[in-house]
């Protein structure tokens, strides 16, 4: 069975791409090989098990100890995976999880979920059923650390345990890597998708820098969206390049250029991003989880668009926040998911306006979120998803699936 494409022709929103250089945030001409995969930040998505490697398993220990004092190791005994992607149910400190121990997909946009499997394999899932990604010519994608979605269609990449990335469609994943080595974490929006690979972010497809580097500053977490991705570093400085649609950038304006800019106000050291399609929350110190950007659909919780960070979603105890087209979801240190969303919404499977907790899912250790819907991966490696997927509020188990866990 292939995954099939859904809502393709629904909105993508699209105001003019942010502006403003962030003194911090540079693009760069050139890549690093290798280098720091993810730290500290609560990873909502982006599949990926801890062994890349020496990619997501080393990297992730060196950053992780630069990292804000918050960060810990709330999922290191159970393993997670991770569209938007975090980790770590019952940790007692928030802001704990590696992104990199993600097995779900790791960005916002994509309407298929993906997964990297127990026995190194990859999938995605446009029902209840996964499809096996296979390469161009025949043969099973093996040896996988953690593969996203990209697009409205069955486009994949997936980042192997050598640390190479190979992109292309479910059935047809080219043995030609777009990365060669080095990379640590893979995230796709729309037309385009980035790898951390070493102290930078090296992007493909799409209108945006090929290379952006951070002043320094190593990135843990890179998590695409329609039009753009984000980045937080082992310092916790939050960064996102590409279109700022509804002023999900954070900068006081919902226009400008394409290049990396940081929000001009925040609470604290941020520990994860999880982007939607033109609104942005993140998981700071002590878990609190702020949002900006646009609120039509009470994807801020019906608080009201912001075109700064300003709008407090939680106020301590998350891990990890992911983003959809109209919906947003928090995973909680308890292992607890609270969505919020209104009526044009059914990837939150919730019509509730305020975050409401989503009911069955307590063990949660990663979240992932798309166009329409939600996915949970629980402690048992088990994934379940609600929205689209299972056409309701109620999650729905991936039959068979059992992802991979962080080492």
């Amino acid at each position: 069975m292939a995954c099939s494409s859904a809502d393709v022709e629904e909105g993508m929103g699209g105001a003019a791409a942010s502006g403003g250089g962030d003194p911090g945030v540079t693009s760069s001409s050139s890549s690093a090989t290798t280098g720091a995969g993810a730290g500290s930040a609560a990873s909502t998505s982006g599949a990926g098990g801890g062994s890349t490697g020496t990619a997501a398993s080393s990297a992730s220990s060196a950053s992780s100890a630069e990292a804000s004092s918050t960060s810990g190791t709330a999922a290191s005994s159970s393993s997670s995976t991770g569209a938007s992607s975090t980790t770590g149910a019952g940790g007692s400190d928030p802001g704990s999880v590696s992104p990199a121990c993600a097995g779900l997909n790791n960005g916002s946009g994509t309407t298929i979920p993906c997964a990297a499997t127990a026995d190194g394999k990859a999938v995605c899932f446009a029902s209840t059923t996964p499809t096996t990604l296979t390469y161009e010519g025949g043969g099973e994608v093996t040896g996988v650390a953690q593969v996203t979605g990209r697009n409205f269609s069955e486009e994949a990449c997936v980042l192997l345990e050598t640390g190479a990335v190979h992109c292309g469609r479910h059935a047809n994943i080219s043995r030609t890597p777009t990365v060669a080595a080095g990379a640590t974490m893979v995230s796709g929006g729309l037309n385009h998708a980035c790898a951390i690979v070493g102290n930078a972010v090296k992007c493909w497809g799409g209108d945006l820098p090929a290379d952006v580097s951070f002043g320094g500053e190593a990135p843990v977490q890179v998590a695409c969206y329609y039009h753009g991705c984000c980045a937080v570093t082992d310092a916790g400085k939050l960064s996102c390049w590409g279109e700022n649609n509804g002023g999900m950038h954070g900068v006081g304006t919902s226009s400008g250029s394409g290049g990396p800019v940081s929000p001009t106000t925040v609470p604290g050291r941020a520990l994860y991003v999880g982007p939607g399609q033109d609104h942005m929350c993140a998981v700071f110190e002590g878990g609190k989880v702020q949002c900006w950007g646009q609120d039509w659909n009470k994807q801020l919780g019906g608080l009201g668009a912001s075109s700064d960070p300003g709008v407090t979603l939680v106020e301590s105890g998350a891990l990890a926040v992911v983003g959809g087209q109209f919906h947003t979801c928090v995973l909680m240190a308890t292992g607890q998911v609270q969505c919020s969303s209104g009526g044009q919404s059914e990837g939150a499977g919730l019509d509730m306006g305020r975050l409401a907790p989503v009911a069955g899912i307590s063990t949660a250790v990663a979240l992932s979120a798309g166009k329409h819907y939600t996915c949970a991966r629980l402690a048992d490696a088990s994934v379940q998803c609600w929205g689209s997927i299972s056409h309701g509020a109620t999650p729905a188990a991936i039959s068979g699936l059992r992802t991979r866990d962080c080492d």
